[in-house]
């Protein structure tokens, strides 16, 4: 029995019709009789009744239909799996995700390409605004952002809870405190993200709330560079989840009281087919999060 055997008998039993699965197949009848008679010989018993109003399945080929089906549905679901594998050795992959997410993102790129080496491997650091729009454009396989996602395009599926948390430098006076208010804060200077940006209006927000005003002594739009002058021990920074930007040398504090989260999250567009190495990226990002977060 071969694999044409399955294919050409089940054509038969979904057409009912030895003529009408030739033409299914791209067969002359007499060739698709003769399989079926093939067939039927191996299995020993007929699968179908022929008569002149038409072909049914016999109680035999009722039975073995199932089996044929099953059989066929495995073999097609083995051959999508060898492609998605192929695909994952010599395909793309084109990711979008904000600053403060970098030490996420970055683990799990790196993890991806050590198991696919063959992947050519795409990934633009920007504003979370700015990746939707590349998302729904379609210039981007999968991004990271929040939740619920601006664009009415996306979907957004949480990954995280994403809260604000003080960041000194290891050595700093505040590195052995529990938890940091507001008061304790009043003399030093912050390094802050950018105007404009996501982050810095979470941040922005949070201290209206608590009546703070802090002494700014940087801005800048990039993480690294808050991150490094934070380092040096000349500013303190807020940003959410520091671990998952970067925290090497760094010291991560509670806020009290503390400061509303948001839902981080992988940005998917609406209705699109997820490509199997963007589906990999995001089993790994999803694993990474649970890590952090325990």
């Amino acid at each position: 029995m071969e694999l044409r055997h399955l294919r050409y008998f089940s054509a038969v039993a979904d057409t009912l019709h030895f003529g009408r699965a030739a033409r299914r197949l791209h067969v002359s009848q007499p060739t698709l009789s003769h399989q079926i008679h093939q067939l039927e010989e191996e299995v020993g018993t007929p699968l179908f009744e022929r008569a002149r109003t038409g072909v049914r399945l016999t109680q035999a080929g009722e039975l073995f239909r199932t089996y044929a089906s099953r059989a066929l549905e495995d073999v097609n679901a083995g051959l999508s799996a060898v492609g998605a594998l192929r695909g994952l050795a010599t395909g793309a992959l084109r990711v979008g995700y904000p600053p403060s997410m970098r030490g996420l993102v970055v683990p799990a790129l790196a993890a991806v390409l050590r198991r696919h080496p063959g992947l050519a491997l795409s990934a633009q650091e920007a504003v979370v605004r700015k990746l939707e729009r590349q998302l729904a454009a379609g210039r981007l396989d999968v991004g990271l952002g929040y939740a619920p996602a601006r664009l009415a395009d996306l979907d957004a599926e949480p990954v995280f809870d994403s809260r604000l948390t003080l960041v000194v430098a290891r050595g700093h006076a505040l590195a052995g405190a529990e938890s940091v208010g507001m008061k304790v804060l009043a003399e030093e200077p912050f390094a802050l993200l950018s105007r404009g940006l996501r982050v810095r209006a979470r941040v922005d927000a949070h201290f209206a709330a608590m009546r703070f005003a802090p002494r700014i002594a940087l801005e800048s739009n990039a993480v690294a560079t808050v991150l490094a002058i934070v380092r040096a021990g000349l500013a303190v920074t807020v940003l959410p989840e520091p671990r998952l930007a970067d925290a090497e040398r760094l010291v991560v504090k509670r806020l009290s009281p503390a400061p509303r989260s948001e839902l981080a999250a992988l940005l998917w567009r609406k209705g699109a087919p997820r490509t199997p190495a963007a589906e990999l990226f995001a089993a790994e990002v999803r694993a990474r999060a649970k890590e952090d977060a325990g």
